[in-house]
């Protein structure tokens, strides 16, 4: 559980409560289409539990590269370690190909995503900090400290 609250972002609150309680549409490639080329920060969530947040140039090819398993970025990765138990070298060569592609496919399937939109150039900060309040079960501040912890010499 996160030690930090939404009231710690100040004037971003605004920004944060419109990505959480947003509307949310389901990942699916249909939905990317009319975002284009525009900056913002996404949220991706499994039902109501926020998952991970990020912040990109690109809103629209952020999502179709998540879901197309382009370009791996931190969001596939971390699906992989925490809910296949992934760990090790070469991730990227795991996530790509293969039965373990296939089932972080078909669980992205289910995930949605609602966005807004954010300053340019506090983009990183900002997807940062919200992961932070939000605790994310993908790039919070608790599964950073389990896989810490996990990874200690035995």
């Amino acid at each position: 559980m996160s030690n930090f609250t939404k009231k710690q972002l100040g004037k971003w609150e605004l920004i944060y409560d419109e990505l959480i309680f947003g509307i949310k549409l389901p990942l699916k490639e249909s939905n990317s289409w009319f975002l284009g080329d525009k900056h913002g920060i996404i949220a991706i969530f499994n039902e109501d539990e926020i998952l991970y947040v990020l912040g990109t140039e690109n809103i629209g090819k952020t999502i179709n590269n998540i879901i197309k398993g382009i370009n791996v970025g931190d969001f596939r990765k971390m699906l992989a370690i925490v809910e296949f138990n992934l760990s090790g070298n070469n991730i990227e060569s795991k996530i790509l190909k293969g039965t373990l592609a296939t089932k972080i496919d078909k669980k992205i399937s289910t995930f949605s995503f609602s966005i807004s939109q954010a300053p340019k150039q506090h983009l990183k900060r900002l997807s940062e900090a919200f992961n932070v309040v939000s605790d994310s079960t993908y790039d919070g501040p608790t599964v950073k400290s389990n896989i810490s912890i996990d990874s200690l010499p035995s």
